[in-house]
């Protein structure tokens, strides 16, 4: 049986992209992944963010 939890799903999306998305800094995404609040990947030395968890958080209302 396949585990979805460890499984990423297209589109991904840039930090910068995700804070304009957001309306707050680089940094504070940065500290959202940390906490595990967002999830993300690194893609090489980048980090991507995954565009529906991204979407999720947002109408979750806990960044307010």
């Amino acid at each position: 049986m396949v585990d979805e939890e460890h499984f990423v799903s297209a589109p991904l999306i840039t930090v910068a992209k995700a804070a304009k998305f957001l309306g707050i800094g680089r940094k504070v995404v940065y500290q959202l992944i940390e906490r595990g609040q967002i999830r993300a990947v690194k893609v090489g030395r980048a980090v991507r963010i995954e565009l529906a968890c991204l979407q999720h958080f947002k109408n979750s209302g806990e960044l307010t």
